[in-house]
């Protein structure tokens, strides 16, 4: 059993209106009935394809964009219920670490500025007490002091990205989300960062919620992955249960698609799910991934699913979970695409 959630979400949503015509607007749900618990000190790693809601998910549990309806809850604080001046107060203890360290930092201001703008914000520390805060952030992730007069673009990428996750850990967070924090980096810098992270964790007891879509990244940093698919989640589990044990199609294809270093396994027993995602405006009755399962059924089409337990720490929304609904030989397709994928 994992620990008690520090940080809760419990049936997130969020609507988006959008334009289709000249005079016609459509309703896009880009989160919807989303439920996530983060132990304190620990990482849960949200997976899936582009579009299908994950940052969406991460600001709005930061309030960074407003959700349209459920709760969030860090610690003993409601978030989803606080007002401007509450709010306020409590982003202190929420930070995030963007995709793009270059389009997140104000270009017109040195590292310095950059550094010290979220203590003015959030702190009631002195001038010499934030001059003395930088410094030590500027030696937390990695950088000399000769940075704090240089600007952005006049540091490469990786250290960019130190600065993005400097500031992110300036007023000392409970809360991190790290939106595919290496993806815009070159892979030699990717584990650098990745390792700064994993150390900030441990000296800080952060707790993070890891956006992404590599799941050899997620399979290595997190200890619960929750698996997306056209805004909702279709499995989540504790990292071993969910690569050694994937029950729903989605999650096993995903896990299929990972690249094979053997040259001799490379196509065998892969997964694949026809046709391409739905649109989130339209999005299929009951289970979202029905026109693209090989294994549907017609009780498919109901509302939901809801998440059926496989155990106390691992949820799948697939009604052929059900051992009366899991016809053999499908059960066996299933199982042969697992094992290929381990091998």
């Amino acid at each position: 059993m994992l620990a008690e959630a520090f940080v809760r979400v419990q049936h997130l949503r969020k609507d988006f209106q959008i334009r289709t015509g000249l005079f016609s607007r459509a309703i896009l749900r880009a989160v919807d009935d989303v439920s996530l618990d983060i132990p304190k000190g620990t990482t849960l790693g949200l997976v899936g394809e582009s579009g299908c809601g994950k940052t969406t998910v991460g600001r709005c549990i930061l309030r960074l964009i407003e959700p349209t309806s459920g709760q969030i809850w860090l610690d003993d604080k409601e978030v989803s219920q606080l007002q401007s001046d509450e709010l306020q107060r409590i982003r202190a203890r929420m930070q995030m670490v963007f995709q793009d360290p270059g389009a997140s930092l104000t270009p017109r201001m040195t590292i310095g500025a950059l550094l010290r703008e979220p203590l003015d914000l959030h702190t009631d520390l002195t001038a010499h007490q934030k001059e003395t805060r930088v410094r030590e952030l500027l030696q937390l992730v990695g950088l000399q002091p000769d940075h704090l007069k240089r600007y952005p673009h006049q540091v490469s990428g990786g250290q960019q990205q130190r600065i993005g996750i400097a500031r992110a850990i300036a007023t000392y967070p409970d809360l991190v989300v790290l939106d595919e924090p290496t993806s815009a980096l070159d892979v030699s810098i990717r584990g650098q960062i990745l390792k700064l992270l994993m150390r900030l964790q441990e000296e800080m007891g952060l707790t993070y919620l890891f956006i992404s879509h590599d799941l050899s990244v997620i399979k290595h940093t997190c200890e619960q992955i929750a698996v997306m698919y056209l805004g909702r989640i279709a499995e989540i589990g504790r990292t071993d249960e969910i690569f050694n044990d994937p029950r729903h199609p989605y999650t096993r294809a995903l896990l299929s698609a990972v690249p094979i270093p053997d040259p001799q396994q490379r196509g065998k027993m892969r997964l694949k799910l026809p046709g391409e995602v739905p649109s989130a405006v339209n999005v299929p009755p009951g289970c979202p991934l029905y026109p693209r399962c090989p294994f549907h059924c017609d009780e498919c089409l109901e509302p939901g699913p809801p998440l059926f337990p496989v155990s106390p720490t691992h949820k799948v929304a697939c009604i052929l979970l059900r051992s009366d609904h899991f016809p053999q030989e499908e059960a066996e397709i299933l199982d042969s695409s697992l094992v290929a994928n381990q091998h």
